[in-house]
């Protein structure tokens, strides 16, 4: 491939330290790099800039010095794929402004993993919107919109009045191929290089309205509804009550929601309602699921104070209508989630720019490995364990007494509980090394494969015939940040 930029970056850093282009036939190169580990790009118009052999987030470093042999490299670049389409009205007209939502389903099976909103972006003048650089992969699209022409009245509040019916319309949120059932939507499949064309029409249908009580609650304030739209687990649209309606009349109405799936949270204590509107309606206050409310501590593994903001996320595990992911900030190692509806979730902890590890999570007497979280219908107070792990293993992996590059290295907690929030993993560098991060004591098993990046390593049942070939570790309060292999690290085939 001609005219393609090839960079070398530091390790450390990511610090350009040279580039250079390629020639008619593709050849690089780039000499007199003093002996180290440097990453290494390639970007050129039309494709996706990447790293030497990637995979997921990983890639293989390049190790040069006398005894390395870094000459005979080979650098595949993808060609991006192109999304397009028009948003057309009743009648055809473009619906300018319209908010198109672009969502990709996951590529591996990974219970963590979920269809996540990728990019999103407004249509112009002709209704036309445009995604580019995308990877190959599998899509879906939503959009959400309003009528420009909309007017909804309101039987409630100071300033009622009454709706033209003609006027009193909404657009529901559509996905593509133009349907307004989220489990109807057509997946649109990208591969690399594609240009692809997906076209959404929006059909204006009447406006809903809901009338919502609005308790006090024993401290004398409101207890305010909020009404939420989600996309494939991420809310795209939350209105909540008035606050004056709710004060002087004890109820609220909600108007202009167009037909569809919605949340309702509502009440005190609070209830989560899954809302099929087909028609205005009032809602009933005692209807809906008791929402829990999640509270804890937090706590170092080491036994030093927490720190004084750790952000905290909730990522829902089964598949169930309503939000995919809440988050929380926990001042001095307290945090509270509100309106937890039940079911799994794994619990995750950044602090500043750093992942801490939860290590466990305790309710009662009961410890649980790992960051997997019960929520039933009930308060649920949790003593949550993480750790702020920072020692760093280091190792080769070899097949027959050669260096291997390119494998997958993972390092696996020997409570299978824990493998999601504890495992590690690297891509094997060209010289065969590879650097684990952010390892929290614990015990492990180190396992290299070769051609494993589509293996599904968080389930035992696959990885147990990997796991006798595997190196132990075990990773201490006093290993310190560095942890070196005194041996290196049998590749085992996929």
């Amino acid at each position: 491939m001609r005219r393609a930029t090839v960079a070398v970056l530091a390790e450390s850093n990511s610090r350009t330290i040279a580039s250079v282009g390629s020639d008619s036939e593709g050849r690089f190169s780039l000499e007199r790099l003093p002996a180290a580990s440097y990453q290494l790009t390639a970007s050129k118009r039309g494709f996706r800039t990447g790293f030497f052999d990637e995979h997921d987030e990983f890639s293989s470093a390049i190790v040069t010095g006398a005894d390395q042999d870094t000459t005979h490299l080979v650098f595949r670049l993808t060609p991006n794929a192109v999304l397009r389409g028009v948003v057309s009205g009743d009648g055809g007209d473009p619906v300018d402004g319209a908010r198109v939502l672009l969502f990709q389903r996951p590529q591996h099976h990974d219970p963590g993993e979920r269809t996540t909103q990728v990019d999103a972006t407004v249509t112009d003048d002709a209704g036309a919107y445009e995604f580019s650089n995308l990877a190959a992969g599998e899509y879906l699209l939503a959009v959400v919109a309003e009528p420009w022409y909309a007017q909804h009245g309101s039987e409630n509040g100071p300033q009622a009045t009454k709706a033209n019916t003609e006027l009193d319309v909404a657009y529901p949120v559509t996905y593509f191929d133009s349907t307004n059932d989220e489990a109807a939507a057509a997946p649109i499949v990208l591969t690399a290089g594609s240009r692809a064309e997906a076209n959404v029409n929006l059909h204006a249908v009447p406006a809903l309205h809901l009338s919502i009580a609005t308790p006090r609650k024993q401290d004398g304030s409101i207890a305010r509804a909020e009404l939420q739209k989600t996309v494939f687990g991420t809310v795209v649209t939350a209105e909540s009550a008035g606050f004056i309606d709710s004060m002087r009349t004890g109820k609220v109405e909600m108007n202009g929601i167009a037909p569809g799936r919605y949340q309702l949270v509502q009440g005190d204590p609070p209830r989560v309602v899954d809302l099929d509107l087909l028609a205005s309606l009032q809602v009933d206050p005692n209807v809906g699921s008791p929402a829990a409310v999640v509270t804890g501590t937090l706590q170092l593994d080491s036994g030093l104070a927490a720190p004084d903001e750790v952000n905290l996320t909730f990522d829902r595990l089964d598949n169930v209508p309503g939000p995919g992911q809440l988050v929380a900030v926990a001042h001095k190692g307290r945090f509270k989630f509100d309106n937890v509806t039940p079911g799994s979730w794994t619990l995750w902890a950044v602090s500043g720019d750093k992942a801490l590890s939860v290590v466990a999570t305790t309710t009662g007497r009961a410890q649980r490995a790992g960051n997997i979280v019960t929520v039933r219908d009930q308060p649920l107070n949790l003593v949550v364990t993480v750790s702020q792990g920072a020692t760093r293993v280091e190792g080769f992996a070899t097949k027959a007494g050669k260096s291997v590059a390119g494998a997958m290295v993972v390092l696996l907690p020997k409570d299978t509980g824990a493998w999601q929030s504890l495992a590690r993993r690297d891509q094997s560098n060209s010289d065969g090394s590879f650097a684990l991060r952010d390892v929290a004591p614990g015990q492990y098993t180190l396992v290299a494969i070769q051609d494993g990046w589509s293996l599904d390593w968080w389930r035992p049942e696959l990885m147990g015939r990997y796991l006798p070939g595997g190196t132990a570790v075990t990773v201490t309060g006093k290993s310190g940040s560095l942890m070196r292999l005194p041996a290196t690290v049998a590749v085992q085939m996929r």
